[in-house]
């Protein structure tokens, strides 16, 4: 199988053209890696550029330095964490360069500010690493921190309030999915907050937590007056500290739950009162109850009390539920060293295009196959819309899933359509929601063959009524990718005519149908199954 060069496509009702690159070209072999130098952990990561806003993610590796704490104590980076912060660097390059990294771009944050060493610090590491390191202002990691969540999270085309939470310090982020708006750095780090504050507390002292509190309600009364201007309609956090404290919250809410869904949780909402209860069972307990909450990183042990506290502060604030984003500094540096590196045109005004074309890059891709039945999908949707009752929002989520559903072919062709699930839950969707991500997983499941039922995990998963959604989907896209039997794309277009019980699909096309035809009486079952049609194919 093979994806046309430069070819350039047409998908029906999206206004722009959409690009497809071979996956042969330099867009694969483009290498970068990003070292996020925290005040909390050191996190490299390494990307292979699949396009200017999307990238393969190589190897993810921390450290757990917790610089701000011992700077916040004496002022400045002693010998001892001297030291671990040049191994911990020299380590970093030495996977880097093992992964073909071109070059590694390290960033350091509010604890390289606050030292008063850091210039010795930074050249230190360069003359024993040979890592330029860049001291970064407040507004420049809020500006790649942004860069990164705008293109990680659908905004859904309101304003949203990002807050990405470091052991040295917040950044509070006002911004739509294409502008920066406002942007400022509070010195509310949960490292400097804990050393602060609840320094050697085994406990949580309640007048200590009042003191806190007080501390970040000032600190953050600046971002009412941005609030009132901006009206932002979402709450995004990023951090380790923020989807920790998630993640503790979710299992509160769903012990039954397994934690090995909460592995992506990028786009995932708690509401407030979720994370209330986790707020007031972290706050009443000890060091030794707190490692025995579900969900909690026993290394944020100390730390996550000063981050539940500056949760519930931004709350107050009167949103009413936290979204998540996975990517924040690291992911940022990545694509601002992308800029420019390819352009391309997007078929969808929407992070979720890039990111499943950033996947379907990584395999086999018959672009070729996959656009067309993408084409009579939607043309099928469209045309079928008193029978299905489905909103433009289920059409979109077809035309991710058409443009997926053959992507187990890189694994093999048999059983193409388990490997598509596969590939697609293990793959990391930015833009879609977990309940969206299932439907996605669910359609490259059932677009060949089978009955979607609640024995199958990724459906289980669902609500009833997006149960019900994937097998009208599923119906929908095993005709389209029916028609289109013979991958050439012979079928120009469709018209569909329903009368009473029976569904008449007319085909205008260039070439020899036959397998189309073959293809749509194997496929046709779930269908009219699905919505009580008989489909016919009217052949004059």
């Amino acid at each position: 199988m093979s994806t046309d060069v430069g070819r350039k496509v047409k998908i029906p009702g999206f206004s722009k053209i959409t690009e497809i690159r071979s996956p042969d070209k330099a867009e694969g072999a483009n290498t970068v890696a990003a070292l996020d130098l925290g005040s909390n952990s050191f996190h490299l990561v390494v990307a292979r550029a699949l396009s200017e806003r999307s990238f393969e993610v190589l190897l993810k590796e921390k450290a757990m330095i917790r610089l701000g704490d011992v700077v916040s104590r004496l002022g400045y980076i002693d010998a001892s964490h001297s030291k671990a912060v040049v191994d911990s660097i020299r380590s970093f390059r030495t996977l880097a360069e093992s992964l073909g990294a071109s070059e590694l771009v390290a960033l350091a944050t509010s604890a390289f500010r606050d030292a008063e060493n850091s210039s010795e610090i930074v050249d230190l590491i360069e003359e024993e690493t040979g890592i330029s390191v860049s001291v970064i202002s407040g507004t420049r990691e809020a500006e790649l921190i942004f860069k990164a969540v705008s293109n990680s999270v659908n905004f859904h085309d309101q304003v949203a309030m990002c807050a990405d939470l470091g052991g040295g310090s917040l950044e509070i982020i006002f911004g739509t999915q294409s502008e920066l708006l406002w942007s400022h750095s509070f010195n509310l780090g949960v490292a400097r907050l804990t050393s602060q504050f609840l320094r050697d507390a085994d406990a949580l002292p309640v007048k200590a937590v009042q003191k806190m509190r007080r501390y970040v309600r000032e600190t953050l009364a600046p971002v009412q007056a941005k609030l009132e201007l901006y009206g932002p309609a979402l709450l995004i956090g990023t951090s380790g500290s923020f989807l920790n404290l998630a993640r503790i919250a979710i299992m509160a809410e769903r012990p039954d739950l397994d934690p090995a869904l909460l592995n992506d949780m990028n786009q995932a909402t708690v509401g407030r009162p979720a994370l209330k209860s986790a707020f007031k069972a972290i706050m009443k307990s000890d060091t030794s109850s707190r490692l025995a909450i579900p969900g909690l990183d026993p290394k944020r042990v100390d730390i996550i009390p000063a981050a539940a506290v500056v949760l519930d502060e931004i709350m107050r604030f009167g949103l009413k539920e936290l979204t998540l984003s996975e990517w924040a500094l690291r992911e940022g540096i990545i694509l601002s060293e992308l800029e420019g590196y390819e352009t391309l045109e997007d078929g969808v005004d929407s992070i979720r295009y890039a990111s499943v074309m950033g996947v379907t890059r990584r395999f086999a891709w018959n672009g070729f196959h996959a656009e067309q039945v993408a084409k009579l999908a939607l043309s099928l949707f469209d045309q079928t819309r008193p029978l299905h009752n489905l909103s433009d929002h289920e059409r979109e989520l077809l035309f991710y899933a058409a443009l997926l559903h053959d992507i187990g072919e890189h694994i093999a062709m048999e059983d193409h359509d388990k490997h598509s699930a596969y590939l697609i839950e293990n793959s990391r969707l930015r833009g879609f929601a977990p309940h969206e991500k299932r439907v996605l997983v669910c359609l490259g499941r059932f677009h060949r063959r089978g009955y979607p039922r609640t024995d199958y995990p990724a459906f289980a998963q669902l609500n009833e009524e997006w149960q019900v959604i994937v097998i009208k989907l599923a119906a929908i896209l095993r005709l389209a990718d029916a028609l289109d039997r013979s991958h050439e794309a012979v079928v120009d277009s469709i018209e569909v005519e329903q009368h009473m019980d029976r569904l008449i699909i007319r085909l205008s096309t260039q070439g020899d149908f036959e397998l189309e035809s073959f293809g749509l009486r194997r496929k046709r079952s779930l269908f009219e199954q699905t919505f009580g049609v008989k489909v016919t194919l009217d052949l004059n």
